[in-house]
């Protein structure tokens, strides 16, 4: 992969949004073939596809960069689907020299939207907006969806055939750090702004806010995990980024929980709308009361079992299924236009099955009740204390 000057991705990071796109260029490509002429942008709305959902084979872009993206990746590549993983020139280079060691989908990233006669232009069928930081400026929602070269739209049928943005959930009660988080270069406010816009942008597109629209919102929590420190489906289904990743943060212990959820919390809760699952008032009082009968290791180990909600947290590996079985139905039949996934204590991903009932059936997961919690029906066996 060579290095190139310029990147659709890059300019959301150093440089201003209107050059994104629009700068006459000839040189190589992420994929190294040489590209001539002037990128511009179609200034009429998307038209809706006939087709409302993707199928195997159907390439897809990733719009990042972000270790979400890089899992969402895995997950369309098991599930059959193509994915292509957008990111600037210095961000793919790091990823697939550290943590995402898989030569097919580096062949296919690239550094912006395909033009005509590279490869997929004319072919592409789905966008998944999955930066997990707020990076990217609103007016990349229709520079992308929207995306013609020299009259010619980068989509089949001239359309998307599904679209979804990824956007953080509101109203969070744990105040985690992301995972890129830098002590002196966060701006809270300006964080929440540039999300808020992106999503204003989305939502007025045609995509989503027409009748029939493809596109639909996924929110997630705080986002931890997505490598194969967990159960071994994780490595063996070639899913997880390289253990690398739980170091890349400069938060203290930060990868001592990156790896608890992928050991622990690969369940997943789909909550509608931009929700979370408040612990109730009285569940601290309750644990505290219900558990103290037994010994400090197994009261630690009932919050890792049996389906212990996060209120407000997320695997990325589960975002990930989540995302990968959307793209796989209808909005509306049965994908919700707005959801939230969350995680719960369960050592596997759902299936596709179990998916298709929670988008059916979206609600938060029972907060358990622990007077009833017995070790034994978990394979832990303890002598209890004195009361």
């Amino acid at each position: 992969m060579k290095v190139v000057s310029l990147s659709l991705l890059a300019c959301s990071l150093l440089l201003s949004a209107s050059e994104a796109f629009v700068a006459p260029y000839r040189g190589s490509t992420a994929r190294g073939k040489v590209v001539e002429g002037t990128t511009t942008t179609s200034s009429t709305t998307t038209a809706l596809s006939a087709a409302n959902y993707l199928e195997a084979g159907d390439p897809v872009m990733l719009i990042g960069p972000g270790f979400l993206q890089l899992v969402i990746a895995k997950h369309l590549k098991r599930a059959g689907l193509k994915p292509i993983i957008v990111a600037p020139q210095k961000k793919l280079d790091s990823f697939f020299a550290n943590i995402l060691l898989d030569k097919e989908l580096q062949a296919d990233a690239t550094i912006g939207m395909p033009e005509t006669g590279d490869p997929y232009f004319g072919e592409l069928k789905g966008v998944v907006f999955c930066a997990e930081d707020a990076i990217l400026p609103a007016d990349f929602v229709s520079r992308v969806l929207d995306f013609t070269h020299e009259g010619k739209s980068a989509f089949a049928n001239g359309a998307p055939s599904r679209v979804i943005c990824c956007l953080p959930v509101g109203g969070k009660v744990q105040k985690e750090k992301t995972n890129s988080w830098i002590p002196i270069f966060n701006n809270d406010r300006t964080i929440e702004m540039t999300w808020k816009n992106f999503e204003d942008k989305f939502k007025s597109h045609a995509v989503y806010k027409s009748e029939g629209g493809v596109g639909s919102v996924i929110r997630f929590g705080s986002l931890f995990g997505g490598s194969s420190d967990g159960p071994p489906f994780l490595k063996e289904e070639d899913l997880a980024l390289d253990e690398g990743m739980y170091k890349m943060s400069l938060e203290q212990y930060r990868d001592l929980r990156e790896r608890g959820f992928d050991r622990h919390r690969l369940g997943a809760q789909v909550l509608a709308g931009n929700s979370i699952n408040p612990k109730p008032p009285n569940q601290e009082k309750m644990e505290k009361e219900g558990l103290k009968k037994f010994p400090g290791e197994i009261q630690e180990a009932f919050g890792i079992l049996g389906g212990y909600p996060e209120i407000d947290r997320a695997n990325r590996h589960t975002v990930a299924s989540a995302i990968t079985a959307a793209l796989l139905k209808p909005v509306e039949d049965p994908v919700p236009k707005e959801m939230t996934i969350l995680s719960k204590a369960e050592q596997q991903l759902p299936t596709s099955e179990e998916w298709y009932e929670m988008f059916k059936n979206p609600s938060p997961a029972r907060w358990p009740d622990p007077f009833t919690f017995r070790p034994t029906d978990f394979g832990l066996e303890v002598e209890k204390t004195k009361a």
